[in-house]
């Protein structure tokens, strides 16, 4: 029987970066020496294949803006706000959505698998007390078919049975048809058994090869080695935006927009790899670190 699978889904490296080259970079340029208050964005592009209402999304920007405003009000939403912030739906999302979706689909295939081997358990143990009961049987009866024969051969050296004798040996034939009878049963008995133990080994087998293959099919198809940019905040002379381009759940686009909100502040990366202002992602959780602490009060440090 086939161990469960332990598929690999290719996966990408993921970054949060400010703009690259020739735009500015968040990352080597300060908004200003001081908290700026309020920084007014608004909802810029939103490609419905993210799956987000304009509602949803902004209400999760305030989420995200929240972690930095502990001692001020940083970040107001503003129809007319001079940030916009947008998710750009391109190859990368594609990318997470096929690869959430191929997951989803192996992991109920491997439920699935789960499931026929809890049914297999009973299955096993009733098969082998058939098969048991069965092997008691048979060397049972093969014992009294011998000793049958034996007396049969004897009697016949003899020179034959008695009209008594004759009788015992119709006895114990019609006991040995009896037996076999019984044998017979038990034998048919175990294999509708083994036929059905079967049937759900090969059930579970074709399930997991099934998801063995949906796995290996991504991860062929999936680039050998990726870097997503999930994110980035752009200035560009006068104007600035936030772009967010992949994310996987609600928590990861939390700290995505958290971390790129903290560009628009004006902090830089830093080098804890849980902090929300890490150049790579090693977090889901809405928490600034030590780091980040520090990071804001660089920036808000004349407020």
């Amino acid at each position: 029987m086939h161990d469960l699978v332990k598929p690999v889904l290719a996966g990408a490296l993921f970054l949060l970066v400010s703009s690259p080259a020739p735009a500015a970079h968040a990352q080597g340029q300060s908004r200003s020496a001081s908290c700026p208050g309020p920084i007014r964005y608004r909802i810029g592009t939103l490609d419905p294949r993210f799956g987000i209402t304009r509602e949803e999304f902004r209400r999760l920007i305030e989420k995200a803006g929240n972690v930095w405003e502990e001692k001020q009000k940083i970040f107001q939403y503003d129809p007319k706000g001079k940030l916009p912030i947008n998710l750009v739906y391109d190859a990368r999302q594609k990318f997470t959505q096929t690869a959430i979706a191929i997951r989803a689909g192996v992991s109920a295939k491997l439920v699935q698998a789960d499931l026929i081997k809890q049914q297999l358990l009973p299955l096993r143990e009733e098969f082998n007390k058939i098969e048991t009961s069965y092997s008691d049987q048979a060397a049972s009866y093969k014992r009294a078919q011998d000793s049958y024969n034996r007396k049969v051969k004897q009697s016949n050296l003899a020179g034959g049975a008695s009209e008594a004798g004759l009788q015992d040996f119709a006895d114990e034939r019609r006991s040995l048809r009896a037996q076999f009878n019984l044998l017979e049963a038990k034998r048919l008995e175990m294999n509708r058994a083994t036929d059905e133990l079967n049937t759900l080994i090969k059930k579970r087998n074709a399930v997991i090869e099934l998801a063995n293959a949906e796995a290996a099919a991504f991860n062929d198809a999936a680039p050998a080695s990726l870097q997503f940019k999930e994110g980035r905040y752009v200035r560009e002379g006068n104007e600035e935006r936030i772009d967010v381009f992949q994310f996987e759940n609600t928590d990861s686009l939390l700290v995505i927009l958290a971390h790129e909100l903290g560009h628009a502040l004006g902090m830089k990366h830093n080098a804890n790899p849980d902090s929300i202002m890490s150049p790579l992602i090693h977090t889901d959780r809405l928490v600034l670190t030590a780091e980040d602490e520090d990071g804001l009060k660089a920036v808000c440090s004349s407020r």
